[in-house]
């Protein structure tokens, strides 16, 4: 698994010794897909109006004018995946991690031991393209809930997740 190997070198993922990655991914690209579409819609529309207004004016327009459209879809198409992009979601064998950014970091973490419940959920459209959401709630009202939003395949997700909380060492410490 070449993703979880490069995950292990970064400095927002810290794993203790016989820690494992058990799952890795990102939201679905499904989610970007009307963003995209619409930047390529963008592109084509401006690139037929700069076609058009060259045939009107009876010149030829200058090539920078003739690229624009093209470096306008491009620069939309770099910044949705760039969002995209920069969300990470891990599951290893003790902690459930989000990543957010690039240059300014937001990781948020929650040790499996703190999990009570998770839950799947998916919209009709979702189910259709194979993505939803998994959400693990912790125990206290003052406690995080971890929101893996979007993510493709989210039963294998929730098994994963479900698979790693059966685990002795992960089971609520009793209170005395």
């Amino acid at each position: 698994m070449a993703a979880s190997h490069r995950l292990q070198s970064t400095n927002w993922l810290t794993l203790t010794e016989g820690e494992t990655i058990e799952w890795t991914g990102r939201p679905s690209l499904f989610t970007v897909a009307p963003q995209l579409l619409g930047a390529a819609l963008v592109g084509g529309l401006a690139a037929f109006g700069v076609s058009l207004l060259g045939s009107v004016l009876s010149q030829p327009l200058p090539p920078v004018v003739r690229v624009l459209p093209l470096l306008a879809a491009l620069s939309i198409f770099a910044v949705v995946l760039a969002n995209w992009y920069r969300v990470v979601y891990v599951i290893t064998s003790e902690v459930i991690y989000i990543k957010r950014g690039f240059v300014s970091l937001d990781v948020d973490q929650i040790r499996l031991a703190r999990v009570q419940n998770t839950t799947l959920s998916q919209s009709v459209r979702e189910r259709l393209l194979g993505y939803g959401d998994v959400v693990a709630f912790t125990a206290g009202s003052d406690t995080l809930n971890i929101e893996l939003k979007d993510v493709p395949n989210p039963s294998q997700v929730n098994q994963t997740l479900s698979e790693q909380l059966h685990r002795p060492d992960n089971q609520p410490q009793e209170s005395l």
